[in-house]
């Protein structure tokens, strides 16, 4: 699903950035343990055809699927749960408007859960 000339413009200039505000997890004796969550955070757009932001989760770099989690417009930061421990996790979010159009990953953030 391509991007309008217009929705292109607009988020070249206006770039998601994400960034993990804290990661926590329960202590545990055992390496696969899924209590890890992290917590991403981004900046809000003021564009009135925003619907709303959808957030990729990869174990590499760039490798993401299908979105994890999709947030209405005015919701500026998600917890990820369930993550395992040992495990490094990367984490990128994209914006989309009400005729669905989304926009390019934003930058991509990582974080080994303990």
């Amino acid at each position: 699903m391509g991007l309008t000339k217009s929705m292109t413009r607009r988020y070249h200039v206006l770039q998601i950035c994400t960034f993990l505000l804290a990661t926590t997890g329960c202590a545990s004796s055992t390496p696969t343990s899924t209590n890890g969550t992290a917590t991403l955070s981004w900046d809000a757009s003021e564009r009135a055809d925003l619907a709303g932001h959808k957030i990729y989760q990869a174990t590499a770099p760039g490798a993401y699927g299908d979105p994890i989690a999709t947030v209405p417009m005015n919701v500026t930061s998600y917890t990820v749960p369930g993550l395992a421990s040992g495990t490094t996790y990367f984490f990128t979010v994209t914006a989309y408007n009400t005729d669905g159009a989304e926009s390019s990953f934003s930058n991509e953030v990582s974080k080994t859960i303990p």
